[in-house]
């Protein structure tokens, strides 16, 4: 028979569970930590807010590479207002340069979401064309 000689002194359960559980949150630290996650929540609400009142939304669909010297960019157009809108339209090269650019007028009165293909003139040959932007015209 083996008798224990040595000084381990072994926790029941109940002793275990307390030695080893985290101290219970302050009011502070419960404050803070609400004030923190509204915080989050009201900076995403602000973000989504400024994202969904947008006048005008684009989504690039593809593009084709014409040597020499073209690439025509397919773009979609979502409009949410009913002013004329003008879209940027660039060619890049390998490098990321712009070697063209163009622009693309869209007219609400033909509809709210439109498909173009642009085409762009490039002084290099380039890789991809894309929307920069579009946005509202101001004279309008």
């Amino acid at each position: 028979m083996m008798t224990n000689t040595g000084s381990a002194h072994y926790l029941s359960d109940d002793e275990d569970e307390r030695s080893f559980a985290r101290p219970p949150m302050s009011m502070r630290a419960k404050a803070l930590s609400a004030l923190g996650i509204a915080a989050l929540v009201a900076l995403a609400s602000w973000i989504g807010w400024g994202q969904a009142s947008q006048p005008v939304r684009w989504q690039d669909v593809g593009f084709t590479i014409t040597p020499p010297g073209e690439a025509v960019a397919t773009y979609d157009v979502f409009l949410y207002t009913d002013q004329p809108v003008t879209c940027r339209i660039k060619a890049l090269s390998e490098s990321f340069a712009e070697v063209g650019v163009a622009t693309q007028k869209v007219d609400p009165a033909d509809g709210s979401e439109q498909r173009f293909s642009t085409p762009v003139v490039t002084i290099h040959e380039a890789t991809t064309a894309i929307v920069a932007y579009c946005e509202p015209d101001p004279a309008a």
